[in-house]
């Protein structure tokens, strides 16, 4: 009597457990015409159609899976790159002069000279307290007194990517602390995850709502494309050039990216010219490498700056280079006066790859930044 009620037990789960459902409507599409069961199916099956249920699963595991591999796709340039020789100071009072030696600054006589005026910073390697009063060695030998700087200045650290391969999605960096949203548009749910400022990601997914994009950087978590910087892996070189190794300039993202034998090897966050002092759109080529150079200008009377022994320094349009900076941290947004800036592990990178002749190519997929070269200056 057990072994009948048993038999009988066995079959009526068997009739009552799930089973494919037939998809009349996948007839020309699938054979045998049936879903596959809730789950995850992360090789196609043969036997039944991947849908519904399914394939949400089988999508958030996937996109679980590849954001777990991204270490093995992406790996960070070496941090030591950034190391310098040189602090920097910035000075925040007028007519400050320097001294040929320490005792004179001490009493204030026989200036070597008197640093410009305006967004000012100098560099030091050296910093000695005399009659109880800290000064500042500049590398010509110059001293000056602490009395004439502000805060110390510390240069930028942000590490760019070297893909290990060639990278099939765009990816990039959050530009601020921000949490994600459920799902794309406007007042959304928010998730209750957050990203901070710098943290690398992948784009899984993007939606267009009206005039914007929003971006899936992990399973059903959505941001704004303002949040983000993203580099677009081309597949082939820009019109205009006719080699597979070029450096590009996104002016629209603030991202860089540099091509080598037609295949993606670096890119980074990168700081461009603001609104009144635009990166010129087009194909140049890096004229002169300068491992340290001093830069000065203006772009009106109350916009003059003069910056100390910035290192790994590339000309490629007129004034405009790219280089290393200590003086802000506005990497993934508009700010220099035309030129690129870089943090300074990645300007030491992109110095040492790069030679004189490399072709760069500035662009904005946007359209925003004007092209008319009437309307450029030298920059710098």
């Amino acid at each position: 009597m057990k072994k009948l009620i048993l038999i009988f037990v066995v079959i009526g789960f068997t009739l009552l457990a799930p089973s494919p459902v037939a998809a009349d409507a996948l007839a020309d599409t699938v054979s045998p015409q049936v879903l596959c069961l809730p789950g995850v199916y992360l090789d196609t099956p043969v036997s039944c159609a991947v849908l519904g249920p399914s394939a949400y699963f089988t999508e958030r595991a996937a996109t679980n899976a590849e954001i777990a591999l991204q270490d093995r796709r992406f790996i960070q340039i070496d941090e030591s790159l950034g190391d310098s020789p040189y602090h920097y100071l910035q000075v925040h009072e007028e007519n400050v002069k320097v001294y040929y030696s320490l005792e004179d600054a001490a009493e204030k006589v026989n200036p070597a000279n008197t640093l410009p005026k305006g967004y000012t910073f100098i560099s030091y390697t050296n910093v000695t307290s005399y009659q109880g009063k800290n000064y500042y060695q500049l590398p010509d030998g110059r001293w000056l007194r602490s009395g004439s700087v502000a805060d110390l200045a510390t240069p930028n650290r942000f590490l760019g990517v070297l893909p290990v391969t060639q990278p099939t999605r765009k990816f990039g960096w959050v530009l601020a602390d921000i949490e994600t949203q459920e799902e794309p548009g406007y007042g959304a749910k928010q998730t209750g995850h957050s990203f901070n400022r710098y943290d690398f990601i992948e784009v899984f997914d993007e939606v267009k709502i009206g005039e914007s994009y929003f971006y899936m950087i992990a399973p059903d978590e959505w941001v704004h494309m303002t949040l983000l910087a993203l580099v677009y892996p081309a597949e082939s070189p820009p019109e205009g050039i006719w080699v597979d190794r070029w450096i590009e300039i996104n002016l629209h993202e603030q991202t860089i990216s540099a091509y080598d034998g037609g295949r993606l090897v670096f890119a980074t966050l990168i700081t461009t010219g603001s609104n009144r002092n635009f990166t010129r759109p087009g194909i140049f080529q890096i004229y002169e490498k300068l491992p340290i150079t001093h830069m000065a200008g203006s772009s009106g009377e109350d916009d003059a700056y003069f910056l100390m022994d910035i290192p790994w320094t590339m000309y490629f349009d007129e004034s405009r280079a790219f280089h290393a900076e200590y003086w802000h941290d506005h990497l993934g947004y508009k700010s220099s006066h035309g030129c690129v800036n870089l943090s300074f592990p990645d300007a030491n990178w992109l110095f040492e790859w790069a030679g004189n002749g490399e072709w760069v190519y500035v662009w904005d997929p946007s359209g925003r930044t004007p092209t008319d070269p009437n309307l450029f200056d030298p920059g710098g």
